[in-house]
């Protein structure tokens, strides 16, 4: 990733973000409450980032002093192209 071009993102205690998460899937067999708030029903695929999306975002969030991009959303093996996004983000 590129170093911060636009500024560091910091946190309302005024510490420096380094980090961010990209959910890729809402599918998860376990149905928990920390995945599925309030009884959701899982989103459409359609409606989740694509794995252009996704390596676009971390671009930009690169730009903006962004170091790791951790991967999460229900189960983020269970999306088909999961070694393909971990490739583009490394």
């Amino acid at each position: 990733m590129k170093t911060a071009t636009r500024g560091p993102l910091i946190d309302g205690h005024g510490r420096r973000i380094t980090y961010a998460r990209i959910s890729v899937t809402d599918r998860c067999n376990l149905q928990c409450v920390y995945c599925k708030p309030d009884g959701r029903r899982l989103r459409p695929v359609s409606s989740l980032m694509t794995r252009s999306e996704i390596a676009r975002a971390s671009r930009l969030l690169s730009e903006f002093g962004i170091e790791k991009v951790r991967i999460t959303g229900g189960e983020p093996t269970a999306r088909a192209d999961i070694v393909e996004i971990v490739e583009d983000l490394a």
